[in-house]
Order: C-alpha cells, then sequence, then structure tokens
C-alpha cells in the first residue's frame, strides 16, 4: 500500500529518530462480505489496517494490535474509542486518536506524531508547557482535518504535542469526508477546525500560543469563541468517500492494494 521506496525512506527515518516503543491500537469492525440494511461498511477500514500493518512493519520500536469494535474490547472504553476506522497512538499514559485513514498531507504529519510520542520530545514554548500543567480538569481537543488542505498537519501536529505536555488535555483528528455528520454538528465550514470540549471552535491555523491560550479558557469556564478568532483556512467541502478502486494510487502516494 505504501510504495516499496518510501517504505525504504520511512524505515530508514524511524531507525534515525525512534527511541522509544510506540504502540498503536486499531480499532475496526469485520469484513463479513454482507450487505446489513441501514448500516454503511467501514469503506477504509480495511486499507486502513493495511497500512498500519506496513508502518509497524518499518521498526521494531512500533507495535499494532487491532481491535474489533463488535467484541466490545477493554481497550475501547479505556481510550473512549467512538467510530470506526479509529487510531489509537499511545506511549505510556500518553495517548491521542485519529478517526479515519491519514491520507494526502495528513500522512507525513502522522508519521511525524508516532516520532513525538517515541522521542518524548515536545516543541511547544515553556510557557505554554507551564499553563497546561496547571490544568485542573479534563479537556477535549477535536480536530476536524482533510487530507488535501496545506494547514492541517501543523494543527494536528500542536493539538497532539498539547496533549502529550497534559494527561488533562484529550486529543483527536477526525477527517471529515469519512465523518461528515459530525462536520455538520460543528457547523465546520473550513480546515483546519479545532472544537474545544464542544464549547469554543477556531477555525483555521492558529499560533502555538493562542492554541494553548483556548485551551485554558475553557478549561476556567469559557463557553463563547472569542472575536477575531482564526487564521489561514481552506473551504471544508465535504464529499462522500471516493470508490475504492484495487491498485490505484492516490495522491498521498499510497496504493489500494
Amino acid at each position: 500500500m505504501i510504495p516499496l521506496k518510501d517504505q525504504d525512506t520511512i524505515r530508514d527515518k524511524f531507525a534515525a529518530e525512534l527511541v522509544y516503543q510506540v504502540k498503536i491500537d486499531y480499532f475496526t469492525e469485520r469484513d463479513l462480505g454482507l450487505t446489513i440494511p441501514g448500516k454503511q461498511p467501514c469503506q477504509y477500514c480495511k486499507p486502513t489496517g493495511e497500512m498500519l500493518q506496513e508502518i509497524a512493519g518499518l521498526s521494531d520500536l512500533i507495535s499494532l494490535r487491532t481491535h474489533f469494535v463488535e467484541d466490545k474490547p477493554e481497550e475501547q472504553v479505556t481510550f473512549g474509542v467512538e467510530r470506526v476506522p479509529g487510531i489509537v497512538l499511545r506511549r505510556g499514559d500518553t495517548f491521542v486518536k485519529y478517526y479515519g485513514i491519514p491520507a494526502g498531507s495528513e500522512f507525513p504529519a502522522f508519521l511525524e506524531c508516532i516520532i513525538d510520542l517515541s522521542r518524548d520530545e515536545s516543541f511547544l514554548s515553556a510557557e505554554s508547557v507551564a499553563s497546561l500543567r496547571s490544568l485542573t480538569r479534563d479537556v477535549t481537543v477535536q480536530m476536524f482535518v482533510t487530507p488535501t488542505c496545506p494547514y492541517c498537519p501543523a494543527m494536528m501536529r500542536i493539538a497532539y504535542q498539547i496533549a502529550m505536555a497534559s494527561p488533562r488535555v484529550k486529543a483527536e483528528t477526525i477527517e471529515i469526508n469519512e465523518f461528515p455528520e459530525l462536520a455538520d454538528r460543528y457547523g465546520v465550514q473550513v480546515v483546519p477546525f479545532t472544537v474545544i470540549d464542544s464549547k469554543i471552535a477556531v477555525p483555521g491555523m492558529v499560533h502555538e500560543t493562542q492554541f494553548v491560550e483556548h485551551v485554558m479558557k475553557v478549561s476556567q469556564g469559557a463557553t463563547e469563541t472569542p472575536p477575531d478568532t482564526g487564521g489561514p483556512a481552506t473551504p471544508a467541502e465535504t464529499k462522500p468517500p471516493e470508490r475504492i478502486e484495487r491498485g490505484k494510487e492516490r495522491a498521498s502516494g499510497l496504493l489500494i492494494p
């Protein structure tokens, strides 16, 4: 699924940059080969699982475990996984979630997030880290993205960095073409689009310090988005996921087997 030349590049990158073990918990549904009235099959579960298998095969410091939601695995409750395909990246007690297949511009950033976790490495300022460590209650950060957005990868990585800095922050990325009902629920019109505790919405790309300020304000009881909030963004034109064609190469370089 990942072209061999890219696998070689990623393998070398992992060998040079990974430090500690990173675990991937993948949540999917069984492919029964049946059409159930009123239920849409998970179109991207199979290719997402195959992509994760290839990534895990590129380093001994990455392990992959697959969970079927029909079995009601304990880990689904532990990590709060609510939909499939659902990916949990974790090291120790720190974890972040990704819903959908991390393709397009999200794919390189997804790999960088694995490395960030492995290295326990933060690029946040000392002031941001100090603020986050003072949180006294849990805060959920939802990052809405599309595979073609040039600003989304940076915001996703900041969201995950914030979660790494504080166990109080739970961060998840949602690919809106695969979950358009969530985009509709929150009125997502541009991406990246950040929702904090379902209270404050931040459209577009913002600086780390502004992102952290929003998180802190929500933790202190803020419920309205401040004026003049937001930054560069792209239109969030949700569309049904394209039909999977065997052997087709995507813009991300991923191949559908």
